[in-house]
């Protein structure tokens, strides 16, 4: 009877702890009769994997190769569902993006408002991607006493990657928590191919490519990831990842992932057969600040994680464009629920931002800027929503989204 017992009270005891590590994992807890869910710090709706050893494929299938896993209670960002298979789309904090089965997960949040993608099943005539990159030979890293790498460092060491999460602490007892930077420096050869550069930071952190700047957000804010595909031939070529904390928390990472080819664009429609997409955005670039005469360049451009988010760096849209004292004009007719919305932007340089031409963000000069707007009673249903963006001079980048307050 006494074993018996003991075994009794060791499987609860075992429920117990599993229970307790699932709500430290997630962050979830119950208190005063509701659920408090992670989002909040995560921005949206997050999956939880629900078993142990969950796959990460590279597409919406077990068709497609395995770029990560997760294990028992660990969880990631939702940033899409594909409409066939019904799999999440996750953007994991340590660098790699891929799709999981819903049966594999717990979802936490509104899954409602996660953008939705249709994705082809893969096919033996797609062009395999590249080889990963080889184990890194490491980094020099330096850490300055102010958020500006002014001066000498206060200290300088080797790091095999780029992954640190420091918290409210600092990366040694020569570095201060707060104000502080950071470079990292290497050469590195890749195999010839596309690869998905992806930083992700808290403060502010931008990549260099040969001194050329490939991502780029150099502003204080909670963590975040920006990520951006490129060509790489097969020449050794130096890359800089500076970085700097303000007050809070502080992290940096950066993540290089084999990537396949940018999908060939469809045929450009002829004159005048462009309409306003549901869900996504027509695009009109002109070569001059002032959205004036006919534009230069017309595509269309998909929702993302945010509804509108393009980075060009010191780039433009397209080749026909100007990458100085360019426009571009977003058009887009989205679906809301009713109730209150803020509206928010960030971008360099100028912005409007009008829902049914009615002007909610009016930021039209020169400069970084993140202005915001809400909107009070907006009805239920489709509205068109259009972005008029400018860019002078130096980087080039907008981003809009919004969110449902009440």
């Amino acid at each position: 009877m006494t074993r018996h017992k003991t075994s009794y009270f060791m499987r609860a005891w075992g429920i117990l702890a599993a229970s307790l590590m699932l709500m430290l994992v997630t962050g979830t807890g119950v208190h005063a009769g509701f659920t408090e869910a992670p989002i909040a710090q995560s921005g949206g709706t997050i999956a939880v994997a629900k078993v142990d050893a969950v796959n990460i494929r590279s597409g919406p299938s077990t068709g497609y190769p395995v770029v990560g896993s997760l294990a028992y209670g660990q969880s990631c960002p939702v940033i899409g569902r594909d409409t066939i298979s019904g799999w999440w789309l996750l953007q994991c904090p340590n660098g790699f993006t891929g799709w999981v089965s819903p049966d594999l997960v717990n979802i936490i949040g509104d899954p409602n408002g996660v953008p939705l993608y249709t994705v082809a099943g893969p096919t033996p005539s797609q062009p395999q991607p590249p080889s990963p990159p080889p184990p890194p030979s490491g980094w020099s890293a330096s850490y300055f006493a102010n958020r500006d790498l002014q001066g000498s460092p206060v200290l300088a060491q080797a790091v095999q990657d780029i992954n640190f999460n420091w918290g409210y602490g600092s990366p040694g007892p020569n570095v201060p928590p707060d104000y502080f930077s950071a470079r990292y420096q290497r050469s590195m050869t890749l195999s010839p191919g596309y690869y998905e550069f992806t930083l992700g930071m808290d403060d502010g952190a931008r990549l260099l490519i040969d001194g050329q700047v490939v991502l780029n957000d150099w502003r204080t804010g909670s963590f975040r990831q920006i990520s951006v595909a490129r060509y790489v031939d097969g020449n050794s070529h130096t890359y800089a990842v500076e970085y700097f904390e303000d007050t809070g928390q502080a992290a940096v990472q950066l993540s290089i992932q084999p990537s396949a080819p940018p999908q060939p664009q469809p045929p450009q429609p002829s004159a005048g057969a462009w309409t306003v997409p549901q869900n996504q955005w027509l695009a009109q670039s002109y070569n001059n600040t002032d959205l004036a005469g006919g534009p230069s360049y017309t595509q269309y451009v998909g929702r993302g994680a945010y509804p509108l988010d393009l980075d060009w760096g010191y780039g433009s849209p397209a080749p026909e464009i100007n990458a100085d004292y360019f426009s571009t004009k977003f058009e887009g007719v989205f679906y809301f629920d009713a109730g209150n919305y803020q509206f928010n932007t960030r971008v360099d340089d100028g912005v409007r931002v009008y829902i049914d031409n009615i002007l909610l963000i009016d930021a039209w000069y020169d400069g970084y800027k993140e202005p915001s707007n809400t909107f009070r009673q907006l009805g239920g249903g489709n509205h068109t929503m259009r972005v008029e963006f400018y860019e002078r001079t130096g980087t080039a980048f907008v981003r809009v989204w919004w969110s449902r307050t009440n």
